[in-house]
């Protein structure tokens, strides 16, 4: 219950992951670029990299205007972006988790 609950604290408050984090990967051998540039909501940073297969994909990382990561897309080979994560997504599946657990109802008497 108190992984949880952290789950949910964290998706509210903390950023996961920032766009600093991110620099770092510019250095590893299976990335080509790492870009930044301004969205409608904050940054978006844009990587390629290439997996031992050798198949190339770009991560599309988007930011709000307090650098709190709220979504990433990926698109492998030139094919459709997909969404691997959102915030707000992750949020609900949360509390739907918590809310839903026997032990979490709450009796009011």
């Amino acid at each position: 219950m108190k992984t949880d609950i952290k789950k949910i604290y964290d998706l509210l408050n903390s950023p996961i992951l920032t766009p600093y984090n991110l620099l770092e990967n510019v250095k590893l051998d299976n990335y080509s670029y790492v870009n930044y540039y301004k969205g409608e909501q904050g940054v978006i940073c844009e990587m390629e990299c290439t997996s031992p297969e050798k198949e190339v994909a770009k991560y599309y990382y988007f930011f709000d205007i307090n650098d709190h990561l709220f979504k990433v897309n990926m698109q492998v080979a030139g094919f459709k972006k997909i969404e691997v994560f959102n915030r707000d997504s992750e949020l609900q599946s949360e509390i739907s988790k918590y809310t839903s657990h026997p032990s979490n109802d709450v009796h009011v008497g």
